[in-house]
């Protein structure tokens, strides 16, 4: 035990001594740097623009994160915007079959008509929809169709059926 005591008694002195090597380092005192009034303006002027970067950065953050967060709603919108396109586009396909259809029929019905209750008919629409029936039917029934219509009608009819 004794050899124990003074292992540690020494190892005691050499921190004690350690310590007091150090310790001249620590009470010297030290000459005090001497900034000049221009250093000293420099050093605010510096700090000031350190505040104020900080300032601008921490805004910048915030502008970042409302622009993210417009990017994603805009991105949710423009998802919605192209599935509602979609589902437009599969109902006008629906409603513009129907309506083929039904021009289709109404051509029919018309090209069994005979010109003379054709022709009135024609007379009370309009030049376009005249022409876009006319346009669908046989040659041969128009040419019969067309001068049993109203004169200025028929002249009307005649121009547009000319245009390609």
């Amino acid at each position: 035990m004794e050899k124990r005591k003074r292992r540690r008694i020494i190892q005691v002195l050499i921190v004690l001594l350690c310590m007091a090597m150090t310790i001249p380092a620590f009470t010297e005192e030290k000459s005090a740097v001497k900034l000049t009034p221009q250093e000293i303006s420099v050093s605010a002027a510096l700090k000031a623009r350190e505040e104020a970067l900080a300032i601008k950065e921490k805004a910048m953050a915030e502008k970042e994160k409302e622009l993210a967060a417009l990017n994603k709603e805009v991105d949710e919108k423009y998802t919605k915007l192209n599935a509602l396109q979609e589902e437009l586009k599969g109902q006008l396909g629906g409603a513009v079959k129907g309506k083929d259809q039904q021009f289709k029929n109404l051509i029919k019905i018309y090209s069994s008509m005979s010109p003379s209750k054709v022709a009135p008919l024609l007379d009370k629409m309009e030049d376009g929809e005249a022409v876009e029936i006319l346009r669908a039917m046989k040659t041969e029934a128009v040419a019969k169709i067309i001068p049993k219509l109203a004169q200025d009608k028929a002249v009307r009819v005649s121009r547009l059926l000319g245009l390609p």
